[in-house]
């Protein structure tokens, strides 16, 4: 069963509750356990109960990360912790004991068995617990987030949780309010992250064709660094995906609606505005990947989810893979790949996900460059009369 399945089963949350924090998720990025908390839908301990049955690994309460032996520690390099999101918290012969976000992962515990010689335990324990132990034991710096809902959930006041809770939660259109308009996070120096991502994102762009030749992650990698403009961000990523997907595209978020930025594969020319905007909380494609980090499999034959396609004017396909992306924790677009009406898409697709995240970190990373340049100006203009 699910996460969200079994705590309505267990009578800690209602299917509303469990509505509210999809919609959070897909706005604030992170794991559901983590909106939930949030949320103040459940406490900590009835979340690890019920992670611990959706999964089939033991639950890792929050003392057994308290006080880890640095031995344990050592057995797993900071690189390894920090991709997986994995903290090792004891040894016992010739296995070691690890918290897992997501102990289902066959690649992480390959990795992880290679990386410390070691036969591997799983537990698992919430996100918000392993961003603790990264950053407390691997200096991994834990996002402002993270570091509220710790310093909330450590707090003599908090009561536990009820499937009623005394603080209502707030709603969806609260919600998607707060994700339009709050200036709280901002790319740097002050001016809100919306007012950046406007400059980066809106607007048309064109670019070469896509390339004949297969791109690896750390050639893209290095586009990204040299991206000045979200159009080189753009292509960069739809040049990465070029070989993996027949179709890509990219739609930016503002408030509760996704527009169409960039394509490939698709041919939107003659599209309007407004055929090319959807709606992130009613349109059912954006329904696909809530409680996951992204969707990839079958498109579901109901037709509410073909008019998606529709709307674009091409043939829907079998399979699609969604993924939302998010800065500082919070939607910023969503990228559409799928390998037209008959196809799939090839290779592996932990690859375009990986893509999508280095995307995440190079969107930051752009608007943090412009941001320089536009506090350096006056400056600059300054010396130069």
């Amino acid at each position: 069963m699910k996460l969200g399945e079994i705590l309505i089963e267990r009578g800690v949350i209602s299917e509303d509750q469990l509505e509210l924090a999809l919609t959070a998720q897909l706005f604030f990025g992170g794991h559901l356990g983590t909106s939930l908390i949030e949320l103040n839908l459940v406490d900590e301990e009835a979340l690890g109960d019920a992670l611990s049955l959706s999964t089939g690994v033991p639950y890792a309460p929050r003392h057994f990360l308290a006080n880890i032996d640095p031995a344990a520690i050592k057995t797993v390099p900071k690189k390894i912790a920090e991709e997986y999101r994995v903290v090792p918290f004891k040894l016992d012969g010739k296995s070691v004991h690890l918290a897992f976000l997501n102990p289902r992962d066959l690649q992480a515990l390959d990795a992880l068995r290679f990386a410390t010689g070691r036969g591997i335990v799983a537990w698992i324990a919430p996100e918000v617990r392993i961003f603790q132990a990264l950053e407390k034991y691997y200096g991994v710096q834990r996002r402002a987030r993270y570091v509220k809902i710790d310093y909330r959930l450590n707090s003599p006041k908090q009561a536990p949780a009820r499937p009623e809770p005394a603080t209502p939660a707030p709603s969806k259109e609260e919600i998607v309010s707060f994700w339009s308009e709050s200036p709280e996070t901002a790319f740097g120096y002050g001016r809100p992250w919306q007012e950046i991502a406007a400059e980066l994102f809106l607007g048309d762009s064109s670019g070469p064709e896509p390339p004949a030749v297969l791109m690896s992650l750390p050639e893209l990698a290095e586009r990204y660094c040299h991206a000045e403009t979200r159009d080189d961000l753009a292509r960069a990523v739809l040049d990465f995906a070029a070989l993996r997907a027949d179709r890509m595209l990219l739609m930016f978020v503002r408030g509760n609606c996704a527009s169409v930025w960039e394509e490939r594969g698709f041919s939107l020319a003659q599209k309007t505005r407004s055929e090319l905007a959807f709606d992130v909380t009613s349109d059912p494609l954006f329904r696909l990947p809530m409680g996951n980090d992204h969707f990839h499999g079958a498109l579901p034959p109901d037709h509410e989810f073909r008019s998606f396609y529709e709307r674009l004017g091409v043939d829907a396909p079998e399979k699609l893979l969604v993924i939302p992306i998010h800065v500082n924790d919070r939607l910023v677009a969503v990228a559409v790949a799928d390998g037209g009406p008959k196809g799939r898409l090839r290779g592996e697709v932990d690859e375009i996900l990986k893509a999508l995240r280095l995307f995440s970190t190079a969107v930051l990373m752009v608007a943090l460059r412009k941001n320089l340049r536009d506090v350096a100006r006056p400056v600059r203009r300054a010396a130069e009369a």
